[in-house]
């Protein structure tokens, strides 16, 4: 009789200690390495931004004379085509991914353009092809969106800035790359514009450093 009571108390010894060593060891351990990993994350997120030089800006002139700048204020993710781009797959690949840069960060949860992040295409001229895949994105009208020219100031802003990152970095030039520009309209990172692991690691840096308003 004494044994049949004895074998639940026993039991119920092991079972409070291995209760107790996941409350009091196991539990610990695992928010210490989640929060070791999110501050060596923050980091190294932090360390990534640097200031590679201020963007123009990009103006709407109203009937009435007044300007606006398009950029201010505003999370920009800038990509400069060239001159008489054509549709080539690599314009093809990063006109996609501008697509999923909008779904993502340019709309509000009820549909509406989300204020203060923009995407920036600068081209000049271009194939009716490559012009054409440029208005068949849905949602082209939207202020989230930019096509801009002036060329010749946008691409002498770009490629000095471009220079001090590679320079900088110690890093080989990208045949294509974005441009990150933060709401004080300074050039904070560049990325190459064809890796998707580099484009996933901008989009991290585009949650962190977009306005809350």
């Amino acid at each position: 009789m004494s044994e049949e009571i004895q074998k639940p108390t026993r039991l119920r010894r092991i079972l409070t200690a291995v209760v107790l060593t996941i409350v009091l060891v196991v539990m610990p351990g695992i928010s210490w390495i989640y929060l070791r990993d999110g501050l060596k994350w923050r980091k190294d997120a932090v360390a990534e931004l640097g200031f590679f030089g201020a963007i123009r800006g990009a103006y709407i002139i109203y009937p009435d004379g007044t300007k606006e700048n398009q950029l201010k204020e505003s999370v920009c993710v800038i990509h400069n085509f060239g001159e008489n781009p054509q549709l080539t797959e690599e314009n093809k690949h990063i006109i996609e991914t501008n697509k999923r840069l909008y779904d993502q960060f340019g709309k509000l949860s009820d549909g509406t353009p989300r204020p203060y992040f923009k995407i920036v295409m600068i081209y000049e001229g271009g194939s009716s092809e490559f012009r054409s895949e440029i208005q068949k994105i849905p949602s082209i009208d939207y202020a989230t969106w930019v096509v801009t020219g002036g060329l010749g100031s946008w691409r002498t802003i770009l490629q000095n800035s471009y220079e001090k990152f590679t320079v900088e970095r110690k890093v080989t030039p990208y045949t294509e790359y974005y441009a990150l520009a933060d709401a004080t309209e300074q050039i904070k990172c560049f990325y190459n514009a064809l890796d998707e692991a580099q484009v996933n690691r901008m989009v991290q840096q585009i949650a962190r450093i977009l306005p809350q308003k």
